[in-house]
């Protein structure tokens, strides 16, 4: 990382040198010179954006640091769009067809940060911990021959409240401290907002923590997350409320009359059900025009569910929806009516625990193992959507995101996760099991009551949220409850077709389109806020159930694949 000699003549400026040394840009991050990786794959297909206004998604962490250059350049050719978080593709098999797999995961450059550092949510309703999880899944394919590709997203991030933990050297557990600043829930309001402007609605919210506790930690924010979602849905037309779902990971997974992982499978189709997959087709027949200009229209209907259904496999709740494609077409115009037409998610599935790391990663593998089903049913591999967790397939899975729970552990907890519900699975020895979880929450104490502030302010230096000004106090003398007062900023498609549609843009990192393209109708609306009269939703998991309401206090370069066109990467690991 280049440093202007400049930068280091004022008092602090080798301190400030050795915090940016410390971020290492070898580990965790990853880019790509033609396809920008910090876009979901049907973001990328449906919004042709080049140049400058890609830098300014929630997901580029060199952003600040690449500013002055854009600026000056007028252009984004002598940079490339850094993202943060993990990226792994391996190639598995399924009844002897092979097929591709990518597992993202994006991290927010907002409000980003450390385990105690970094809680809840800010005024701008920007949470901490914000991850956008993606999963891609294409198959192997003869060069020349059609091509289809499926992506699902899902997200998790910290309760949207104003809250906090401070670090104690005497306390493993501190104390959570829950702030009444917002009592209109405002900033909770602006986070859902802006998930209804990124995936569309509907929002479902999986709620993880505890229902009951001897003494009130977790319980707390869960009963004020329940009012701040009921106090928000009654401004909110039915078919647009927030649909939320609260249950007690920590409890089901002691008990041995429950299978924690069937459960949350039955939680990941009710979702799916609701929000759909990305699929489209790629042929040599069809022209890009024939999918970017293909519109949409699902009606998802779903029964209004409460966690007593979905446990006990409510039929009404979990219908795989029938969809209705029929504003996408059957063919192109050659006449080739055997061409699959694309279908798109519309809404996601947000995860929360208290940390967002270890309950929440169990719940996503839970829905990506779903959702892997429904992308091999689309792609033909699978007679049927579902897959049954003795799979190998799903083990594979398993692997997969075991491997990316750790790496967002370390990034923000400082340990790897806590995988007792994986290991269990696998069949480890108990004692095993519980010697690897006492090592990693002693390792996760370690580090955040002795590393954690370093790191905070390495972070907050990389993403320019703190720059040293003459007179001012450095970064190191302020209190964290000052940093906001000082020296803050806040600032094939055949093989020729793809060839010509997805070019290579030089060191841009973002999908160049040949023509002027309507956006594909996603249903994700721009301008209206989380109030207004969005369409596209359905009614509500049950508001009103008994348990809302209690508050019982190697990546090497991606070339060789099929999808070279689509994601050749390199990570900086």
């Amino acid at each position: 990382m280049y440093i202007d000699a400049c930068c280091l003549s004022f008092p602090g400026g080798h301190r400030y040198k050795k915090l940016l040394g410390t971020v290492d840009l070898t580990k965790d991050f990853f880019f790509s010179y033609s396809y920008h990786v910090t876009r979901s794959l049907q973001k990328n297909l449906c919004d042709n954006r080049t140049g400058e206004s890609l830098y300014e998604t929630m997901f580029v962490w060199n952003e600040f640091l690449t500013r002055g250059i854009r600026n000056n350049l007028k252009n984004t050719l002598w940079t490339v769009a850094l993202a943060y978080g993990f990226f792994k593709q391996v190639k598995l098999s399924v009844s002897g067809r092979g097929f591709n797999l990518t597992l993202i995961a994006r991290r927010s450059r907002h409000f980003a940060g450390t385990r105690y550092l970094k809680r809840g949510v800010n005024e701008k309703g920007r949470v901490a911990n914000d991850v956008e999880t993606e999963q891609i899944v294409f198959e192997d394919s003869p060069k020349g021959c059609s091509m289809q590709i499926s992506s699902v997203v899902q997200n998790r991030g910290s309760i949207p409240l104003f809250w906090s933990q401070e670090t104690s050297r005497l306390n493993i557990k501190p104390d959570i401290i829950l702030s009444k600043k917002d009592p209109n829930y405002e900033a909770t309001r602006l986070h859902f907002e802006n998930l209804v402007k990124r995936y569309g609605n509907p929002i479902l919210i999986l709620n993880l923590i505890k229902t009951r506790e001897r003494k009130p930690r977790e319980t707390i924010l869960r009963a004020e997350f329940a009012n701040a979602l009921r106090f928000i849905n009654k401004s909110l037309t039915v078919e647009n409320h927030l649909r939320f779902l609260h249950w007690d990971l920590h409890r089901h997974s002691t008990s041995k009359a429950t299978n924690v992982l069937a459960q949350l499978g039955r939680v990941a189709a009710y979702a799916l059900n609701v929000t759909g997959i990305f699929y489209c087709q790629i042929t040599p027949s069809l022209k890009p025009e024939g999918l970017l200009n293909c519109s949409y229209h699902e009606e998802n209907s779903a029964s209004k569910c409460s966690m007593e259904n979905i446990s006990s496999g409510n039929k009404h709740c979990f219908d795989l929806e029938k969809e209705d494609s029929t504003g996408c077409g059957s063919g192109d115009a050659s006449g080739d009516h055997h061409v699959k037409p694309p279908t798109f998610q519309r809404g996601v599935l947000r995860s929360n625990c208290i940390d967002c790391l270890d309950r929440t990663n169990v719940a996503q593998y839970a829905y990506g193992l779903g959702a892997l089903g429904r992308q091999l049913h689309a792609l033909g591999l699978l007679d049927s959507p579902n897959i049954n967790l003795d799979n190998p397939l799903a083990e594979d899975l398993m692997g997969l995101y075991e491997i990316m729970g750790d790496t967002l552990a370390l990034q923000y907890g400082g340990s790897a996760a806590h995988n007792k519900i994986f290991s269990e699975r696998r069949g480890q020895w108990k004692a095993a099991i519980q010697s690897q979880e006492f090592f990693r929450t002693i390792q996760r104490f370690y580090s955040n009551t002795c590393m954690d502030p370093e790191k905070q302010n390495a972070i907050n230096v990389f993403l320019g949220y703190f720059q040293p000004q003459p007179g001012k106090p450095e970064l190191w003398e302020l209190d964290s409850d000052q940093h906001h007062n000082v020296g803050w900023h806040v600032t094939n498609l055949a093989e020729e077709n793809i060839r010509s549609f997805i070019k290579r843009s030089l060191s841009d990192g973002n999908i160049i389109c040949e023509r002027d393209s309507t956006e594909v109708t996603t249903g994700v609306s721009h301008e209206e806020p989380l109030s207004g009269k969005l369409k596209g939703g359905n009614t509500a998991l049950s508001e009103s159930t008994p348990e809302m309401s209690s508050c019982e206090s190697d990546i090497s370069y991606c070339r060789s694949v099929n999808f070279l066109y689509l994601l050749p990467c390199e990570a900086t690991r």
